[in-house]
């Protein structure tokens, strides 16, 4: 029994550990904090911004946020399609400290993560400026601030810059012979089109990413006279095995936290280990190359198994398989898309688009689809989403034209030409095994650390040194070699620009993201006094 109880307190101890390490932390940035005249401008209130507004509100910082909508919630307020969720649970899809124990199902829609965001941003309302765009910021040397342009004409000055605008921010309508000439209704899955009634409608959808595997099987239910799915390339389409949790689950996370805790981890690791047994090439040690190769063949044979079984029309199903390993483009779980293809009104056409015409779309082969709805799920443009708004660092130098078609930031996170200046979300932060909230908390204890360090110094200002983005830059590139979603030998993707660059994909596992990002490298960057 002795040894039991031992064993339980020692449990106890190490769970609660970080909590009470992290409250000493936070107490001794309180004391820094005080009396500091700080301000952090933060752009966006989605995921990051409310996340980091809610820290800088318990510790004390003065802040305040711009947000282009009219709501809090970014890219969950965006995207209103029919079907729109996300594919990574829940549980770990949200803030570690942030809990919530009420998640109805494992991989929750839309609207439900968004009113989980709006829950979280009730305390920091007041500080939240809506409607307002941000034009420009600029670096003032002589001030050591930023200057900084809405839309409204006001002009702002700040200390520190955070933005988390993202990467999904920009919709992309991908261009088409003739496409002024199509007579009916289009739009983006990004800017659903609501008052458009799909009822008896033929509907085209362009697209099978991620976004239109959410969209197509619940617009095949709305009664539409025919939708065809034009697909360039298929994705792999594991089943998502949702579920919804019952009560009892509901009650035991609330009453017991620490189970909904332990339950993240079990997600976490989870996902962890699919990115060896997905995303990484397999070993060239003997041993471990041989388990690589046969779990990762196993994990093939089942989708493709699970497809042709799901599928009726076999011809169908053979289309919708890929000839590329998976994890090179997205992966898209589904519990649905699949199944709306055994549907009779839901066809699938995989010849190239040629045009539009004033009836449709018209493809190479000849066939001539008519529509009276067109819908582009055709993604964003990532290059413009990182360049949201004009940007100009020290020297007044352009942080679009460095960016070129290629953005960089070390760790996502800062960039040689900007002090003061941190992105959430930005370059480098695609994964497709794992939570991306948890990059953001990763992220948010850097941001603190850099903080910190100004306070501690008193300086006026911080800045990544060049040789280090350089460095950081090489590395990513080398590191990204023997991964699926590398280059473009296996299949061409939205992760890679024209040159055949991946700047968007975090090239590694998220336990690296963590040990690398735990603390604030001061070799890494220069200060000002």
């Amino acid at each position: 029994m002795g040894w039991f109880l031992f064993a339980v307190f020692a449990f106890i101890v190490f769970y609660n550990l970080p909590t009470f390490l992290n409250f000493l932390w936070r107490q001794n940035f309180k004391k820094l904090a005080a009396g500091k005249d700080l301000t952090v401008f933060i752009v966006g209130a989605g995921f990051s911004g409310i996340g980091l507004a809610h820290t800088f509100k318990e510790l004390g910082i003065k802040y305040y946020i711009v947000e282009k909508r009219d709501e809090v919630g970014g890219t969950w307020f965006d995207n209103h399609y029919p079907g729109v969720g996300c594919d990574v649970k829940s549980h770990l899809y949200s803030f570690s400290r942030l809990l919530n124990p009420n998640w109805s199902q494992a991989y929750s829609e839309g609207p439900e993560i968004l009113e989980y965001l709006k829950g979280l941003a009730k305390p920091i309302r007041d500080n939240i400026k809506f409607s307002t765009t941000v034009v420009s910021a600029t670096w003032k040397e002589d001030l050591n601030k930023w200057e900084i342009y809405l839309d409204d004409g006001s002009r702002v000055f700040a200390d520190v810059i955070v933005s988390g605008a993202g990467l999904l921010n920009k919709p992309k309508y991908a261009k088409f012979l003739d496409a002024e000439k199509f007579k009916g209704v289009t739009f983006h899955t990004n800017r659903w089109n609501h008052d458009c009634d799909l009822k008896g409608k033929k509907v085209g959808i362009i697209g099978t990413g991620a976004t239109a595997v959410q969209a197509i099987p619940r617009v095949a239910e709305m009664e539409v006279e025919k939708l065809v799915v034009f697909q360039r390339s298929p994705s792999w389409i594991p089943d998502r095995q949702n579920y919804h949790y019952p009560t009892w689950a509901k009650a035991m996370f609330r009453w017991c936290p620490m189970v909904m805790t332990l339950y993240r981890y079990y997600i976490f690791l989870f996902g962890e280990l699919a990115f060896f047994m997905i995303f990484k090439l397999p070993s060239s040690t003997p041993i471990l190359g041989k388990i690589h190769t046969f779990v990762a063949w196993l994990v093939h044979r089942n989708v493709t198994k699970h497809t042709m079984s799901v599928v009726k029309d076999p011809e169908t199903a053979k289309k919708l398989l890929p000839d590329f390993p998976m994890g090179c483009k997205r992966i898209t779980p589904s519990d649905s898309y699949l199944q709306a293809y055994n549907r009779e009104n839901v066809v699938l056409e995989t010849d190239k688009i040629e045009r539009f015409v004033e009836g449709g779309i018209k493809t190479v082969s000849g066939t001539q689809h008519d529509m009276d709805v067109i819908v582009y799920a055709t993604g964003f443009d990532l290059v413009g989403s990182v360049n949201s708004f004009e940007i100009k660092g020290k020297g007044g130098r352009s942080l679009a034209e460095d960016h070129g078609s290629a953005p960089r930031g070390f760790y996502s996170m800062t960039h040689h030409l900007s002090p003061n200046f941190f992105t959430m979300g930005g370059p480098g932060t695609v994964i497709g095994h794992n939570s991306v909230v948890f990059m953001g908390e990763c992220m948010m204890s850097y941001i603190l650390g850099a903080l910190e360090e100004i306070l501690k110094r008193g300086a006026k200002s911080v800045c990544l040194k060049e040789s280090s983005m350089l460095e950081y830059t090489d590395w990513t590139q080398r590191t990204m070699k023997n991964k699926v979603f590398e280059g473009v030998r296996f299949c061409s993707s939205w992760y890679r620009n024209e040159d055949g660059i991946n700047w968007t994909f975090w090239p590694t596992h998220l336990i690296s993201f963590w040990w690398n990002t735990r603390r604030f490298d001061c070799d890494n960057y220069d200060f000002t006094y």
